[in-house]
């Protein structure tokens, strides 16, 4: 058994998807300590917290790819229930309009604003116990937008997708600066790793070099 399957075999990872953006939130738990992080938390947050109380889960930090408002969504709600801290790139703080997101229609009644407890930066390590995973800092749909790798596993938010990249038309989106993050920075990472994008399927690395129409990459590795 190779070390990346011996750390996939210590973690479960649970996928959920809300009904009105298709937005994937991402529960990362180790199997022998009960310990969790958790990836934008959005409108499917009552469904993530149930699977929290059922489990017994401890989350040890929320973790936001990007300020939009259907990646966090859910945030208030998991941290008045966990008390866990967020983590965010200070890039992206521009993007929290609270009057803003407390107006729109599919909002959850009772959001409130919350503070960034840690700031992000490219290349730091967060703790997980003994497991760490890396920030990546990926400008481009948003200027603070960051993935998560882990072993092989690579949390994208919405810079990559299944043979498609993020949008740049929303406040923050830069067409240039999504290419050079994808292309200098995922396209970086080993081919094997698999990439688990803020809406749609997984993917891989290999793949999306291979075949995303958006921003090829160069074979052969």
């Amino acid at each position: 058994m190779t070390a990346v399957d011996q750390l996939r075999e210590r973690l479960e990872l649970s996928v959920f998807a809300d009904d009105l953006f298709g937005e994937n939130s991402y529960l990362l738990c180790r199997r022998d300590t009960k310990a969790a992080l958790l990836i934008d938390p959005g409108l499917q947050y009552p469904q993530v917290l149930r699977r929290i109380a059922a489990e017994g889960l401890a989350v040890e930090a929320i973790l936001i790819t990007h300020a939009h408002v259907d990646h966090i969504a859910g945030v208030p709600a998991v941290r008045a229930e966990t008390a866990s801290p967020v983590a965010m790139h200070p890039d992206d703080h521009a993007l929290l309009d609270w009057g803003q997101f407390q107006g729109l229609p599919f909002i959850p009644s009772g959001f409130q604003p919350f503070t960034v407890d840690n700031p992000l930066v490219h290349g730091q390590a967060i703790d997980f116990q003994d497991l760490k995973l890396r920030v990546l800092h990926t400008p481009g749909h948003t200027q603070g937008s960051v993935c998560f790798l882990i072993g092989l596993d690579c949390f994208a938010g919405d810079t990559l997708f299944q043979r498609s990249i993020g949008r740049t038309d929303l406040p923050g989106g830069d067409a240039q600066k999504i290419v050079l993050s994808i292309r200098n920075v995922l396209y970086a990472l080993p081919a094997k790793t698999v990439v688990h994008p803020g809406h749609g399927p997984r993917t891989s690395i290999e793949e999306e070099m291979l075949l995303n129409p958006f921003v090829p990459g160069q074979t052969g590795r």
